[in-house]
């Protein structure tokens, strides 16, 4: 692996942009800052890649494929399809685990930042002023200053946590991403996307699951439908979903959780998935006069720039959603305007996506049945032919179009490759496709994307799947 340079090999210097992080905001601000002809400087205090290569993205969904293979080793051997499937060695699993994260990380240290001369140091970084940063000991000079650091996750308070986290019962969505093998009973804490995913996980690979989520639905940051189907199938395989309920004690001695309402449960191991905060302390903000929001998070406008011109924000830092994919074109934009070009993004038009299995996605409005001023069409996935040979029959696709335009606005789905789907729709959204405009595209067959085609043409009275109603 590429090596860091020192604190004092950048001592004294000035760079056109000095980056605080690694990650994938703080990594496409300085490459793409690099590739318009600026030199830029990369500070990263622990492992580079931040939060999605790390504890994020790239760890989460290899395991989740694993276990998803897994379960469906499980289920074919049920069918008589093979005879017997032989317990997963985790161990190893982790340990490929930890090999793609390198695998990641040595990319980007051995020939990407080196392709483009960006030297990252090893050190913490603490902003001055608006163009001095101190890493550690040294001190450098920058045109701009790009803040990428990411976020962690965020502690309840629930009784007896902080004990339960020292002693293992208890642990955040870091940790959960390194069991050695998986937990009889899981019960975790906050029915969000993280939550959600891990609950997956370890479900796959054979754990009893019991969520525990505050609000009155799982994925409330979600289009209710979607909540409402991806819950009752959720529940379908097994798992114990408990909402409107809060974590009140954890008592890692009895090894049991005590709800708001008294209810107690056993289990043996306690995730904790109540979201993440941007990190923030100890960067200096104070110094300049950074805007902070209610939640701590970095206040940027749609150029990923701060209240102080030469300062920008990129990634988890600015807030939520915390969506790696917010991260990437956040660190773009930053690092063309730093350029000198005026770019911007759309924050209203951002997909996101659930790795559940079956998946969970959405963009643009959401809406319900009969509301006013929309068109609101469901199709169901299981009739899918993708789905059905995958031997995922279920699930729903949903549009939102306005009434008066018949404008695509909203899409949101459960099912077979629903992260993959959402993209599509975004798309189409952004450029304003109208409903009947569907009947000029073609899509290949079978593909789970025919879900959202043959939701607009169910919109347009068009239905070749489903039987005849009235």
């Amino acid at each position: 692996m590429g090596g860091f340079y020192s604190p004092s090999d950048v001592d004294g210097r000035k760079f056109d942009v000095v980056v605080i992080g690694s990650g994938m905001g703080g990594a496409a601000a300085a490459l793409r800052a690099a590739e318009l002809g600026l030199k830029p400087l990369i500070v990263e205090k622990g492992t580079p890649g931040g939060t999605c290569v790390n504890v994020g993205c790239v760890p989460t969904k290899y395991l989740l494929r694993v276990s998803e293979e897994y379960s469906d080793l499980i289920s074919m051997s049920r069918q008589g399809i093979f005879e017997g499937v032989p317990k997963p060695d985790l161990s190893t699993v982790m340990a490929r685990k930890r090999e793609l994260i390198n695998q990641v990380i040595m990319w980007y240290m051995d020939y990407v930042f080196p392709s483009y001369g960006v030297p990252v140091v090893k050190g913490t970084g603490r902003i001055l002023g608006p163009h001095v940063v101190a890493v550690d000991g040294a001190r450098v000079e920058a045109n701009a200053i790009v803040v990428a650091t990411g976020s962690r996750p965020i502690l309840p308070p629930i009784k007896g946590v902080e004990e339960a986290l020292r002693r293992g019962f208890a642990v955040t969505s870091d940790e959960a991403l390194s069991f050695e093998e998986a937990p009889e009973h899981l019960l975790v804490v906050g029915g969000g996307a993280i939550g959600l995913e891990l609950a997956t996980l370890w479900h796959g690979f054979g754990s009893r699951v019991t969520i525990v989520e505050l609000m009155p639905r799982i994925l409330p940051m979600m289009d209710p439908d979607i909540s409402k189907a991806l819950d009752e199938i959720l529940r379908g395989k097994g798992f114990e979903i408990i909402t409107g309920r809060r974590v009140a004690r954890i008592d890692p001695e009895r090894g049991e959780v005590t709800l708001d309402d008294g209810r107690r449960i056993q289990c043996d191991r306690v995730l904790i998935a109540t979201g993440r905060k941007p990190s923030t302390e100890g960067l200096g903000l104070e110094n300049v006069g950074v805007k902070l929001g209610p939640h701590g998070e970095i206040v940027v406008d749609e150029h990923a720039r701060t209240n102080v011109p030469s300062i920008y924000a990129a990634g988890d830092v600015t807030g939520a959603p915390y969506l790696a994919s917010i991260a990437k074109i956040q660190g773009i934009i930053a690092g063309e305007n730093i350029a000198g070009l005026d770019t911007s993004y759309d924050p209203s038009l951002v997909p996101m996506a659930v790795f559940t299995d079956p998946e969970a996605a959405g963009v643009g409005v959401s809406a319900r049945k009969g509301e006013p001023g929309y068109i609101v069409k469901r199709f169901p996935a299981a009739v899918n032919y993708k789905a059905i040979v995958y031997e995922r029959a279920f699930g729903v696709a949903k549009i939102v179009a306005r009434a008066s335009d018949k404008r695509l606005v909203g899409f949101h789905m459960v099912g077979l490759h629903a992260s993959e789907v959402v993209n599509s729709a975004a798309i189409a959204i952004k450029r304003g496709v109208r409903l009947d405009e569907i009947r000029e595209i073609i899509f290949t067959h079978p593909v789970m994307s025919e879900v959202f085609l043959d939701a607009m043409h169910l919109a347009e009275g068009v239905n070749v799947y489903l039987p005849r109603r009235g």
